[in-house]
C-alpha cells in the first residue's frame, strides 16, 4: 500500500510517500519531497506539486492532445486592481493567442478536405 503524508513547514509542505511493497517485491520505500512555497517563486512549486500530487493519487488530469484537460494557472484575483501596464500586456497577450488560433489551428482545420464514402 502507497501512503502519501502531507505536513506543513514553515515556507512549505514536505509530501512524504511510503510504499510498503516496492517493485512487487515487499521492500518498503519511503521518498521525501520538500516544496518551498516562497513569495518570489510566483506559484510555480504549488502547480507543481498540484500536478505531482494529482499523479500519485491517479487523478486523470487530462493531456495536451484531449479537448478536456484540467489546466492550473495563474490569473489575477477578483479584487486586484491592474495597472494600465499590466492591462495593455494581457491584451496583447490575448491578441497573440487569438492570432495563434486563428493561423495556426483554424486554417488547418479549413483546408482539411472532407472525405466521403
Amino acid at each position: 500500500m502507497v501512503r502519501i503524508t502531507l505536513e506543513v513547514a514553515d515556507n512549505g509542505i514536505i509530501k512524504t510517500i511510503n510504499d510498503d511493497n516496492s517493485n512487487g517485491a515487499g521492500e518498503s520505500l519511503e521518498k521525501k519531497r520538500v516544496y518551498e512555497f516562497d513569495k518570489d517563486i510566483f506559484h510555480e512549486n504549488k502547480i507543481k506539486f498540484f500536478y505531482e500530487l494529482a499523479e500519485e493519487l491517479n487523478i486523470e488530469t487530462g493531456n495536451s492532445f484531449e479537448d478536456n484537460n484540467l489546466v492550473m494557472d495563474i490569473d489575477w484575483g477578483n479584487s486586484y486592481i491592474p495597472t494600465p501596464e499590466e492591462i495593455e500586456l494581457k491584451i496583447k497577450l490575448l491578441k497573440a493567442e487569438i492570432d495563434f488560433l486563428k493561423q495556426k489551428m483554424l486554417k488547418p482545420i479549413a483546408n482539411q478536405e472532407v472525405v466521403t464514402k
